[in-house]
């Protein structure tokens, strides 16, 4: 008798065995499927969403000239007050510390170069490459001239500038040796040579 109790409950306990093999079987079955629902269709869990890329405060198009759109109304405010604001993140994303190359990527260019005695605007130094302009004419000293929204790229001191000008409005029609006397707004980059990198950022107003 003891011995056909031994049995009958060593054929139970493994009877409960293959009965909780099948169980735990079942579950990893369903897991798998699970996991490759999840991979076949890219279907992403709670918590598991990508982070947003990261844009910048207003938003811009790189074809497009700088602009007084580029800028915050407190930054123009504050222009009108201060006349100019030393900034560590600029427009269109660009901040201290970034490549030349990468601002220039944010802005049309046409590289056009001048030649340091007859062309150059009389505004920067010998050293000068207009980016971009609405217009390039003779004015009435001879000089040849980069009519706003402009962007130069100058050597001075050692240092390469890029000056960003844009009227705060458009100009009337026919406008051209006169566009001094409107207000600009400007923003001027400081490249350091050895590194290429964005040291400063400056931006200002002219009233």
């Amino acid at each position: 008798m003891a011995q056909k109790r031994r049995k009958d409950l060593m054929e139970k306990r493994r009877q409960q065995r293959i009965t909780l093999l099948c169980i735990a079987g079942g579950i990893g079955a369903v897991l798998l499927s699970v996991l490759i629902c999840l991979i076949v269709f890219d279907i992403r869990l709670p918590g598991d969403e990508e982070a947003a890329p990261e844009q910048t405060a207003i938003p811009y198009d790189a074809s497009l000239p700088f602009s007084p759109s580029d800028l915050t109304g407190e930054q123009l405010q504050q222009l009108r007050t201060q006349g100019s604001l030393r900034l560590s993140d600029g427009p269109r994303g660009i901040s201290v510390g970034d490549s030349l190359d990468l601002l220039l990527t944010r802005y049309p260019s046409s590289f056009t170069q001048k030649q340091a005695d007859s062309d150059q605007t009389g505004e920067q130094s010998d050293e000068e490459i207009i980016l971009y302009c609405a217009d390039y004419f003779e004015n009435q000293n001879g000089v040849m001239t980069a009519l706003p929204p402009r962007g130069l790229l100058s050597v001075d001191t050692g240092k390469i500038i890029v000056t960003l000008l844009a009227p705060t409005s458009a100009y009337p029609a026919g406008t051209l040796d006169n566009y001094g006397s409107y207000e600009h707004v400007y923003c001027r980059y400081t490249i350091d040579p050895d590194t290429m990198t964005i040291s400063s950022i400056v931006l200002g107003i002219d009233q």
